[in-house]
């Protein structure tokens, strides 16, 4: 597949029926294969959400993945807001 530095794209139209096969429903997908040489570059972000920016400039096409921001902090302050209401459900319960 990686013969001079050219990669092909691949398109898969995928068809899906639905109500008994009354309907069909078909989708579109292009896939962009990478290289076994340049996988080892691509290793460390698999499985994390990628935010992909796509330039086209003339014939030429420049595509940008980068690593999505994401909030795993806020799991860490809702735990301690949990803990605050424990507090206060266990006080509200010891006045009764």
């Amino acid at each position: 597949m990686v013969r001079d530095g050219t990669i092909k794209l691949y398109r898969r139209v995928s068809k899906k029926r639905y109500l008994g096969g009354k309907y069909l429903y078909a989708y579109e997908r292009i896939y962009l294969p990478i290289p076994s040489k340049l996988q080892k570059a691509f290793k460390p972000f698999l499985g994390q959400p990628l935010k992909i920016d796509i330039i086209t400039q003339n014939s030429c096409i420049t595509i940008t993945l980068k690593r999505a921001k994401t909030f795993q902090h806020a799991e860490q302050a809702q735990a301690k807001t949990l803990q605050g209401n424990n507090k206060r459900v266990i006080s509200e319960h010891s006045r009764t």
